[in-house]
């Protein structure tokens, strides 16, 4: 399996959205196709697809914070009946090796969903398998009691979701914590863009009294109910 770029100009961005991005997350969690676009056209975000046969099969969504030198995968997607097969590894090794080369971020951060929150649903997948495959490829999750914010005016705050580290920079390999200050920028920055500031309600509070000038502490995947678990935001 080989990964390209889905660029601004290319007939195959429509086929990600509709295709991938679209059936696999509600609509609340989405970003709109012109947001995606605009991000693109903006060059803080990206994407890589699986494509085979002139359709894509699955894809990753970047989006890179330049101020923090933090980079989201914002979402990643692989045909339902294409699963388990080894779409989603390809994708991992692009985001492990390609992206890194591209914006060498300090750390990479992934939006994942806590099994205790999210229940198994036939077309947004498995929360317990998918942590399953992030733990295979050694991501770990900041101990920040995470929520993903609203994404637009009217969209609910999405609960029960894990702040995953999918890699540092090479001067923070086997670190068992990571600075506080790049992950406090960009959940600044995410919140301006999303929410227009940074909120003072407890939710918000609480994520950012997570972030201690002595850094945030990594955890393993393995023992979900370890995980902090946010259920009122």
């Amino acid at each position: 399996m080989q990964v390209s770029d889905v660029g601004l100009d290319s007939p195959l961005l429509d086929a990600v959205y509709d295709e991938l991005l679209a059936p696999t997350f509600p609509a609340y969690e989405l970003m709109t196709l012109a947001e995606v676009r605009a991000g693109m056209e903006a060059g803080f975000l990206w994407i890589s697809a699986v494509i085979r046969d002139g359709r894509p099969e699955g894809a990753a969504v970047a989006e890179w914070s330049s101020h923090s030198g933090v980079l989201l995968l914002s979402y990643m997607a692989v045909r339902k009946d294409l699963r388990s097969s080894g779409v989603g590894g390809t994708l991992m090794a692009e985001i492990h090796t390609g992206w890194q080369e591209r914006v060498h971020p300090l750390l990479t951060l992934a939006e994942i969903e806590h099994p205790a929150g999210h229940t198994p649903d036939p077309a947004y997948g498995d929360p317990t398998a998918r942590l399953r495959f992030y733990a295979r490829h050694g991501t770990r999750a900041l101990d920040v009691p995470y929520f993903q914010p609203s994404l637009r005016t009217g969209a609910p705050r999405v609960p029960g979701v894990i702040l995953g580290v999918l890699t540092t920079a090479p001067e923070l390999a086997g670190a068992e914590a990571v600075p506080s200050e790049p992950v406090r920028i960009f959940m600044t920055e995410y919140f301006q863009g999303c929410e227009g500031g940074v909120p003072e309600d407890p939710a918000a509070t609480a994520l950012f009294a997570a972030m201690p000038p002595g850094g945030i502490a990594l955890l393993p995947l393995d023992d979900p109910a370890a995980l902090p678990c946010t259920a009122n935001v």
